[in-house]
């Protein structure tokens, strides 16, 4: 699934998407927009997805925002370890498009 894809996923849902091509970009997007929910992969190019996850809990404003990974993680407890990091939820790569349409809808509904 592309950016791009994910993009109008959330836009279906009434959301603006922003993306980031790595962690510190997309820390500092985040801290600057704060989203309604945050998809990160486990693998980035400058900082460890799950450092990530735990920087991003600590900013205020974001520590309840939904945070969903998105990986293709070769990890067997890749899973385990974004759960305890602080995301609500880990999807493997390749995701269907219900899957994270359904999760879209789950993690941003009131």
């Amino acid at each position: 699934m592309t950016l791009q894809t994910l993009g109008k996923a959330v836009e279906v849902f009434g959301h603006q998407s922003i993306w980031a091509t790595s962690g510190q970009e997309a820390l500092s997007s985040a801290r600057k927009d704060t989203p309604d929910i945050i998809f990160l992969d486990i693998n980035l190019p400058d900082i460890g997805g799950l450092a990530l996850i735990e920087k991003l809990r600590q900013v205020p404003g974001l520590s309840t925002t939904p945070l969903l990974v998105l990986s293709a993680s070769p990890e067997l407890d890749a899973a385990e370890l974004a759960h305890q990091a602080g995301a609500q939820a880990y999807l493997n790569k390749p995701i269907r498009l219900q899957t994270l349409l359904d999760a879209i809808q789950q993690y941003t509904s009131a």
